[in-house]
């Protein structure tokens, strides 16, 4: 409760990113347009618009937007959106633990995860929702495939696609920290099985490319893509690896929640594993050792794959792997080689409910009195990080002027702000330079020749002109150029070129009176996703209902045949 309770107040919680709730209204303007899936913001980019979610990962984002029209103001589904991610974790790593330990063990690993550093630091002070989303399936991901291997039915091929499609929709950077450790994961299962693993690998496989084909919609632009959005501004300067690397010192020994650095008051994240989380995974290495020697092979292997798990996202974390992060260039989108904490939470998290597996065969009383002590020292350690520097409010007399409504989120004080946020991320490659002013109302320049715009309209992805020139002109519509916007004139498609050095959509127009759209259109890739992504889900939803279902159904039929 503690961890949840600061997300129940009112107003904005400042944290490193504020743009969430600007980021759901904007995927609630382009499903009202029509724009399935929403790639491209308008508002954003100082209101010239970018292809967001071409790159962003979207999932949180419709999630925000469907708690936005059941009732929510967009500030309160952040917040939510954070609840839910919270306790999203705490379920995932139960459902993967209680098959390991049991239940009392799963719980103790479920508060151990929702309790980390690491995970407060997402929420409190850098606002990285879509990460914490992320963490939250990884140990989903890992259950999934752990029950297919193990048990090697078909059934939970389906749920290693859906869990694998939610974690890429969620976050791809913590895919691409976690799929390693899934692969490391599957492979010891694997092992385990010995002649008969052919059948869960072959499964595993099959659902794994089906996962990869649910999120096609937007892996493929992402992978295909990337050279058409100036995504290089997310790896240059202070933003580069090599200037985030943690010391062992700062990982094990700091312990502090101040999150000042959001005020510019102190340098640095504080990112730590945590006192006890660390102390824990260690103690229960030996664990693992009376496990295996009791006969439990596989939850002895669950110890260790845990615990290379946390040694892996340590090193990681650390300048020493400076050498890994030079030779994988794709490494270089993490941006923050602590990213990997959330590796390290995960594993210190699976380990922390290990001895409960050992204390199955005792008395209930004792195994209730060590799973009380774990989670009230988890909890009682873990509180004094789940605490906001700040709450923005609606008081006149408030200390830091921040909004505290959607009122005042959406007003003409703040959207601006709102607007130009993280505006280097996702521009189009054919930007060399900001427009300074926003765009004008009617949506469009006359750049040359003689010609007026007479009316205007514009939706998500689209921007219609009624046009007249008393002579050949040249019109620079607002809105950068990025492929595949079509120009087209009184229903005729024509050329547009990018204006320098604002990379605009420009494009001349004959003399006389002309009805103008400018709409954006799927590239190849795009529609090649769309339609993997459709024929996945589709699938999906054909074969899930039945593969878990079907068992049950089967039982019950054979009873009423008896």
């Amino acid at each position: 409760a503690f961890a949840y309770a600061p997300l129940l107040g009112g107003g904005m919680i400042l944290t490193g990113d504020n743009l969430h709730a600007m980021r759901a209204y904007e995927l609630g303007r382009c499903l009202d347009d029509g724009q399935i899936p929403c790639r491209w913001v308008p508002d954003l980019g100082n209101g010239y618009g970018y292809p967001l979610f071409n790159y962003y990962p979207p999932l949180p984002y419709y999630a925000g937007d469907l708690l936005h029209r059941v009732g929510f103001s967009y500030l309160r589904a952040v917040d939510a959106l954070y609840l839910l991610g919270l306790v999203g974790a705490g379920l995932s790593m139960f459902l993967l633990t209680r098959r390991l330990w049991g239940e009392l063990g799963g719980l103790v690993s479920a508060v151990a995860y929702v309790y980390a550093p690491y995970l407060a630091l997402d929420v409190y002070m850098r606002g990285a929702l879509v990460e914490l989303w992320g963490l939250a399936l990884a140990p989903a991901l890992l259950w999934a495939v752990h029950e297919l291997i193990t048990t090697g039915r078909t059934r939970y091929a389906p749920l290693v696609a859906l869990f694998l499609a939610l974690l890429l929709l969620s976050h791809n950077l913590v895919a691409v920290i976690v799929a390693p450790a899934v692969a490391l994961w599957a492979g010891a299962l694997l092992l385990g099985r010995g002649r008969e693993g052919w059948r869960p690998a072959l499964l595993g496989g099959a659902g794994a490319l089906w996962g990869f084909g649910l999120a096609a919609f937007f892996t493929l632009p992402v992978l295909a893509e990337g050279d058409l959005a100036q995504l290089d501004s997310l790896t240059r300067g202070p933003l580069h690896y090599s200037r985030h690397f943690v010391s062992v010192g700062d990982l094990f020994l700091l312990r502090t929640a101040d999150y000042s650095f959001l005020l510019g008051v102190r340098e640095g994240t504080p990112v730590q594993i945590g006192w006890f989380h660390w102390a824990l995974a260690g103690l229960s290495l030996p664990a693992g050792l009376l496990l295996f020697r009791s006969g439990q092979r596989r939850a002895a292997r669950a110890v260790a794959m845990f615990a290379v798990f946390f040694a892996i996202g340590v090193f990681m974390a650390l300048s020493r792997s400076r050498f890994v992060w030079d030779a994988f260039e794709a490494l270089r989108f993490l941006q923050f080689p602590w990213r990997y904490l959330g590796l390290v939470s995960l594993g210190a998290a699976g380990l922390a409910g290990a001895w409960l597996a050992l204390l199955r065969r005792r008395p209930l009383w004792a195994q209730l009195f060590v799973a009380g002590t774990l989670i009230g020292l988890f909890v009682g350690t873990g509180e004094m990080f789940f605490q906001p520097l700040y709450r923005c409010t609606v008081a006149p007399d408030r200390p830091i002027p921040c909004p505290g409504s959607d009122g005042e989120y959406f007003s003409a004080e703040y959207f601006p702000a709102q607007q130009q946020g993280s505006i280097q991320d996702y521009l189009p490659a054919a930007v060399d330079a900001i427009p300074e002013e926003p765009p004008r109302p009617v949506g469009a320049r006359v750049v040359s020749g003689s010609a007026r715009v007479l009316d205007a309209s514009a939706g998500s992805d689209w921007l219609r002109l009624r046009v007249e020139a008393t002579a050949a002109s040249e019109v620079e519509a607002a809105l950068f150029d990025y492929p595949n916007w079509r120009v087209r004139i009184d229903g005729q498609a024509v050329p547009h070129r990018a204006s320098t050095p604002h990379g605009l959509v420009t494009f001349a127009v004959p003399a006389g009176t002309h009805d103008v759209e400018i709409r954006l259109e799927d590239t190849a890739v795009r529609r090649a996703g769309n339609w993997l992504s459709l024929v996945s889900w589709s699938a999906l939803v054909l074969t899930l209902p039945a593969m878990l279902l079907g068992p049950r159904l089967r039982g019950w039929l054979r009873r009423q045949a008896a």
